[in-house]
């Protein structure tokens, strides 16, 4: 499974330093490689320590990490919602993505200039958001105007929908965020077919200056409080850094990162940000052939799990045997978590728990 995180921002923000950086990262690092699969879409590895634990105990002939799609969006302009600029193109690739790195300018120094002629990162923030807000409510009058026919002819479906999509068309004209409201599961299954951009989750990504890489500007620390009222996530990284960081071997790197007193680069922090933002979590397998990192939605089921590894493993799911990792760990070799008695037999309603270790049994 591999979904798709869209970077965003407007023109001037370091938006595509930022991508680049990623994939001269990838270029220079075998342990996170990326592969670049169009001009400005690449799939990422997000790296994981967990790998090489389990390495340590179990031997492999290669281990392949889970794997987050990065999207470089083209760059938004007051009045994209009307088509302005690359409007049309950047809102449809929007649409597209399941989850927005919204980047924005917060280094003041430079001659790089701002499409406003200042730094304000708050108001550049409000121009995408009112833009999606906008767009997206184009959308649901469009809906509502669809489903109203059948509705006013007594049609149960069509009314509840109706209903749900004048709730959310208020919100937007108010300029709302629609993911900062409450929504039902089953409300959220009504909307997910318009593809609403301000639905979906945010993670901002405040860039800053290379004498600022905690993020303790007034400008990172407003995009922080903006990100806290809105029900978002925020990470501070600095570009150009990021950017020499990705041609640093990677011993080098490490001493560069713990002189600035930083445990891992920004974009490590912003890909393990945007694999939880779109809420997914890891279950590995492991034999003689390979180690591997499987990604999965939070919640779910052994079945559908196994189908991520082979879409016929689903249906012909029986069981899986689970352990941990801590557990492998704790006893050094998987027979002896099996003659501990840690190794699960689990069925078919089994949830997956974050961090996993399963061999599934599958019927023909």
């Amino acid at each position: 499974m591999t979904l798709a995180c869209g970077i965003v921002g407007l023109p001037n923000v370091g938006k595509s330093t930022i991508f680049n950086a990623i994939t001269a990262a990838g270029a220079e690092s075998a342990n996170y490689p990326f592969c670049t699969i169009e001009p400005n879409v690449g799939i990422v590895d997000v790296p994981d320590e967990r790998l090489e634990v389990i390495h340590t105990y179990i031997k492999t002939d290669r281990i392949l990490p889970a794997s987050l799609k990065m999207v470089d969006i083209a760059g938004l302009v007051a009045g994209a919602s009307k088509g302005e600029g690359l409007g049309n193109k950047f809102l449809g690739n929007i649409k597209e993505v399941d989850a927005i790195a919204h980047v924005v300018r917060c280094f003041t120094k430079g001659d790089v200039v701002h499409v406003h002629g200042d730094v304000e990162p708050v108001r550049d923030i409000e121009v995408i958001e009112l833009e999606l807000a906008l767009a997206d409510l184009d959308t649901v009058t469009r809906n509502v105007e669809r489903v109203s026919k059948k509705a006013r002819s007594g049609d149960k479906e069509s009314t509840i929908q109706k209903e749900l999509f004048e709730r959310a068309q208020a919100a937007l004209e108010q300029g709302a965020q629609l993911r900062t409201m409450e929504w039902t599961d089953g409300e959220r299954v009504l909307l997910k077919p318009l593809f609403l951009m301000t639905m979906k989750p945010v993670l901002f990504v405040a860039n800053v200056s290379d004498d600022d890489m905690q993020g303790e500007s007034a400008e990172a620390q407003a995009v922080k409080a903006y990100a806290e009222r809105t029900g978002a996530e925020m990470v501070a990284l600095c570009g150009d850094i990021e950017g020499e960081l990705s041609e640093m071997e990677p011993e080098e790197r490490t001493l560069f990162l713990e002189e600035m007193g930083l445990e891992e680069s920004g974009l490590q922090r912003l890909i393990h940000r945007a694999y939880q933002l779109l809420g997914m979590q890891t279950f590995f397998t492991a034999g003689e052939k390979e180690i591997r990192a499987w990604n999965i939605l939070a919640g779910d089921t052994g079945p559908t799990a196994a189908g991520v590894i082979h879409t016929d493993f689903e249906k012909g799911y029986i069981r899986a045997e689970v352990f941990s990792v801590d557990d492998l760990v704790g006893y050094e070799s998987e027979a002896a978590v099996k003659a501990a008695g840690k190794l699960r037999v689990e069925g078919r309603d089994y949830v997956m728990r974050e961090g996993d270790i399963a061999h599934f049994l599958i019927g023909k």
